[in-house]
């Protein structure tokens, strides 16, 4: 059914024996030379992206942003103002959250702003910013525990969510600095 080729058709063949790709020293050394700084350069770039941001999703059935569920966070920018979203790693956050798990919320406010926050609302600078304190029986406490009139003090930042039922500041106080893993950047 196929002929065999003979030796005239080989010689016009655009293919060619293994013998033909023979590497020599030089071809791989000029190889060499341009393939290691590239690898060099991919490797620098991918540790320093690896190190400097970090994906997180949010699995919660309720989320304290409900639009949202995926996150970019930039560890080296931590320069936070009010309405930024920040990731933090939570403390004294109990029962919700374990300590050391990676939150993001809203910088609803920062240093030197004033709180209020009684059962009805919660106001930072007199500006209404989340309604009631909808969590107080599954934490087992009246909601006049969660009373309070300050200032937020140096060095620290008062975090909500969007939905009523965020588990935030009004419950557990304040984020500090040394929480703070970096500003965060909603994808999806």
């Amino acid at each position: 059914m196929f002929d065999k080729p003979d030796a005239k058709d080989m010689k016009k063949s655009r293919f060619h024996s293994p013998s033909s790709y023979r590497v020599t020293r030089s071809t791989l050394g000029r190889f060499l030379l341009k393939a290691i700084p590239i690898l060099l350069l991919v490797l620098a770039v991918e540790r320093y992206i690896g190190q400097r941001f970090l994906i997180g999703g949010d699995d919660q059935v309720d989320r304290c942003l409900p639009d949202k569920w995926i996150y970019l966070i930039d560890t080296h920018n931590k320069d936070i103002w009010r309405g930024d979203l920040i990731a933090f790693r939570a403390e004294r956050m109990a029962p919700f959250f374990k300590d050391g798990q990676i939150i993001v919320k809203i910088a609803a406010g920062v240093t030197g702003d004033t709180i209020h926050v009684d059962p009805q609302h919660t106001t930072i600078n007199g500006e209404r910013i989340i309604d009631g304190l909808p969590l107080t029986e599954k934490l087992k406490k009246p909601a006049t525990r969660f009373n309070r009139h300050e200032t937020i003090p140096p060095a620290a930042y008062w975090v909500t969510g969007q939905t009523d039922k965020s588990f935030d500041s009004r419950y557990w106080g304040y984020v500090y600095d040394h929480q703070v893993i970096g500003r965060a950047y909603a994808l999806f």
